[in-house]
């Protein structure tokens, strides 16, 4: 199992952010918003993109998402380990 996280913001900014909140996982940067168009979550009209989880299997599967309504919006820890521990089952 792999994690990484996907930002709008350009490397550098993405860079910066990973080392002020010591993220122990790749921070990638989207900021032409290729992927987040890709997966539905780019906000029309801007350049930004809503806050999205997607669990996605070695086989390019997505096994489960949640595309949030407002920045708060996500899912908990404990609610995306259980839905990687199905994967595992």
């Amino acid at each position: 199992v792999g994690l990484a996280a996907i930002s709008v913001d350009p490397k550098d900014e993405s860079v910066t952010l990973a080392g002020k909140l010591s993220i122990q996982f790749p921070l990638l940067a989207d900021p032409g918003l290729t992927t987040a168009l890709a997966y539905g979550v780019a906000m029309e009209g801007e350049e930004i993109a809503v806050p999205a989880v997607f669990v996605v299997t070695r086989d390019k599967r997505i096994a489960f998402k949640h595309v949030g309504e407002s920045v708060v919006d996500r899912p908990s820890v404990g609610d995306l380990l259980d839905e990687v521990d199905k994967l595992r089952k």
